[in-house]
């Protein structure tokens, strides 16, 4: 009798497996594939591919969350029904899972790989892409239609931020409030206008406030030889040899980096102890907002050296740094930014730091000055600018107000700097990529190129009156 039963419930199972192993035989394509520059630092997890593209039509709880696909993502994640595929899509978007492997959320997408879900799952809508999501570039046809879609007023004014071009590179000074790439809330990005700049890949990213140079591909083997050129990682000897430099107040090489940034940032006071130029070491992770978003934290111990016969300015015990520099930890990235004060408005005052970032990592710089330094960038709340005891905080309102009262319909970028704002009363965020040097993908030969600050970042120094 107990036999019986148990046989019993075997084949009931053994009938649900069989129905939801049918249900669940053929996966829809949600996503398209990656982009051939998503690498390094740019990389995508399967958590936040997916989010871009997929929404839950469901109601939610009680309070309304959920909707949006928050929680009912990390489900599909949990159910294990997820699963990866490469190749290029063709004519349908559906795949056997049996060709398809299965994804965490914390998976690493290769360029090239795309997403799906069972299409038994109901209560799902995919955001719909074309071949230019697909393929990373698009055909004639729907280049054509990418140019026809942008006014000619926002073409034209791309166009005239071209800094240098030639038949491989074209570089552009990237107006703040212009995002790089798509994604939520984003109207207009330079990946939608690239093809009005005759170019075909984004290579890398600037912040969506900051301003500056920006480097884009018109073939695909600039776009290679880029991406490899910015494609920093992590490396524990590296950080070692570096380490030793700072402490002996020699300046670290940087004859043999195929890309050299330079940044402006305007800080809300200058760096701790009377110190005019260093370098910070100090390593970062990423943490997620549960949102499919993340920032950027300091991790165990860090520190900042003086070039001025080297010491240490600021830092944490050996304990700490040696800890957060352990090699089994996988969370840890080595990152190390030198500084350099080129004018201030005194000990409280906003002060004009030059950035040069030997590291590349997500937030880097902001979060070096804000946490490490104790220095944040003028208009970066996200980490840590606070304006309330800020006594100069008038001038900013008042450059701003002035910026509104000179607005004209035809200045793009000024409405698009306005509308990344924050709030009506927020300072904008004071972080301009200065200047780029690299090696150019064909000649070899390294290429320097520079942009201005935007108009308000120049209103501000000429403010606090900063020279040098």
């Amino acid at each position: 009798m107990a036999t019986a039963r148990v046989f019993a419930a075997l084949r009931r199972r053994a009938r649900a497996y069989a129905t939801a192993r049918a249900a669940h035989a053929t996966h829809r394509v949600v996503t398209p594939p990656v982009p051939r520059w998503r690498v390094g630092d740019d990389a995508v997890t399967a958590l936040r591919w997916l989010r871009k593209y997929l929404r839950h039509d469901g109601a939610g709880d009680a309070r309304g969350r959920g909707a949006r696909g928050g929680s009912a993502v990390h489900q599909l994640f949990r159910a294990r029904v997820v699963r990866v595929g490469r190749g290029a899509l063709g004519e349908g978007v559906e795949r056997d899972a049996r060709s398809l492997r299965r994804a965490g959320r914390a998976r690493t997408l290769a360029p090239g790989e795309f997403l799906a879900v069972p299409i038994a799952r109901e209560g799902w809508t995919w955001r719909e892409y074309g071949d230019e999501d697909a393929n990373g570039d698009g055909d004639a046809t729907r280049r054509a239609r990418d140019r026809d879609g942008a006014s000619e007023a926002l073409v034209e004014a791309i166009r005239a931020r071209v800094l240098h071009a030639d038949e491989h590179v074209t570089v552009v000074d990237k107006p703040p409030g212009l995002a790089t790439t798509r994604g939520n809330g984003v109207d207009v990005s330079v990946y939608d206008l690239r093809h009005a700049l005759d170019s075909e890949y984004v290579v890398h990213r600037l912040d969506r406030d900051t301003s500056g140079v920006l480097v884009l591909a018109r073939t695909a083997f600039a776009a290679n030889r880029l991406n490899a050129m910015f494609a920093k990682k992590s490396r524990m000897d590296f950080t070692e040899i570096m380490r030793a430099d700072m402490e002996r107040g020699d300046a670290p090489s940087l004859s043999n980096d195929p890309v050299v940034k330079t940044y402006w940032a305007l800080t809300s006071n200058p760096p701790p102890r009377g110190a005019r130029s260093g370098w910070i070491e100090a390593p970062l992770t990423e943490v997620g907002d549960g949102d499919g978003y993340s920032t950027a934290r300091l991790v165990g111990g860090w520190r900042v050296y003086d070039a001025k016969g080297g010491g240490v300015v600021v830092g944490t015990g050996e304990s700490m740094r040696d800890k957060s520099n352990d090699a089994g930890s996988p969370a840890s990235k080595a990152a190390m930014t030198h500084f350099k004060v080129l004018a201030s408005a005194g000990e409280d005052g906003p002060t004009l730091l030059e950035l040069t970032p030997i590291t590349g990592r997500k937030h880097q710089l902001r979060v070096h000055l804000a946490k490490a330094l104790s220095s944040p960038i003028i208009g970066d709340y996200k980490y840590g600018f606070n304006d309330r005891r800020a006594p100069w905080k008038s001038r900013f309102t008042d450059i701003e107000s002035a910026d509104v009262e000179s607005e004209k319909e035809s200045d793009f970028w000024r409405k698009l700097r306005r509308a990344s704002l924050r709030g009506v009363s927020k300072i904008p965020l004071h972080l301009h990529a200065r200047a780029l040097q690299f090696v150019h993908p064909e000649s070899g030969v390294s290429t320097r190129v520079v942009a201005e600050p935007p108009p308000h970042f120049a209103a501000a120094l000429r403010a606090f009156d900063l020279k040098f």
